[in-house]
């Protein structure tokens, strides 16, 4: 049976800019390279996302702005984690359907949602502002991808904050990476049944799997919690980071007692 990844609907707001010209800048590998065909013919390029604690593949599945969300087949819908959206934040009317995405958002229950666009204006006869887009949507992230402004020293901005992003999610469908070679061996056949092995790997496991329930509802808090509703996603992670650091160093500790 084929394994079912996770589906990112890539959607353009803006005619002028092709979904997959978006793709690119995420995989930063050829387009014709690691392809899968989803349903009715249409194209999913897959993404690999390895962390400390998970590795996925998610499939970027490419919507154009003259398609009609109400128009996603079945297949797609029921495989969808996330969706990013980018729009033209010099033009004002997007304002006018921002509300109809974040209905769709809250309505599908995906957790994952960012809104991108080049850059955002800083007043707004100019374009967009950032906290028009959150007024409009709360539901859904803002990322810049061509910011002009300076960012704090470490701090992650452009496509290289949207690629944070997607790595610092738990997506539906993970592997956990086992520190131990008792996956590889097998734990099977002649010689492969220490006890002391599996124990620890067994351990392992088990504190891999507090971690990643840990890093879930950290970030289902921080996507939720009214009071942080306006920052922005460097903020909320930063935020979220200096706890999850905490708890890393906790569990190192204990490791190191063994």
């Amino acid at each position: 049976m084929e394994e079912r990844n996770p589906i990112v609907l890539v959607l353009s707001a803006d005619a002028s800019t092709e979904p997959e010209s978006l793709i690119a800048k995420v995989r930063k590998i050829p387009s014709n390279e690691n392809q899968q065909e989803l349903a009715e013919g249409r194209t999913g390029y897959r993404y690999h996302i390895r962390t400390k604690y998970y590795e996925t593949d998610v499939l970027l599945c490419p919507w154009r702005s003259s398609e009609e969300l109400c128009d996603l087949p079945e297949e797609i819908l029921k495989q969808m984690d996330g969706i990013l959206i980018y729009f033209d934040a010099k033009d004002r009317e997007f304002l006018k359907v921002l509300p109809d995405y974040a209905a769709f958002v809250t309505d599908t229950g995906i957790e994952f949602g960012i809104l991108l666009c080049s850059e955002l204006a800083e007043e707004s006869d100019k374009g967009i502002t950032f906290k028009e887009a959150k007024q409009y949507c709360n539901v859904l992230d803002v990322i810049e991808l061509e910011p002009s402004g300076e960012t704090e020293e470490g701090e992650a901005a452009g496509v290289d904050e949207l690629v944070q992003a997607m790595h610092n999610f738990i997506w539906s469908n993970v592997d956990m990476n086992r520190k131990s070679g008792a996956a590889e061996n097998g734990g099977g056949g002649e010689g492969g049944g220490n006890s002391e092995e599996t124990a620890s790997a067994d351990d392992e496991l088990r504190i891999e799997e507090e971690l990643m329930g840990f890093e879930k509802l950290l970030t289902q808090v921080m996507q939720f919690r009214p009071n942080t509703s306006s920052w922005t996603r460097n903020e909320r992670l930063a935020y979220a980071q200096e706890f999850a650091e905490i708890f890393d160093d906790l569990i190192g500790d204990e490791d190191g007692d063994v």
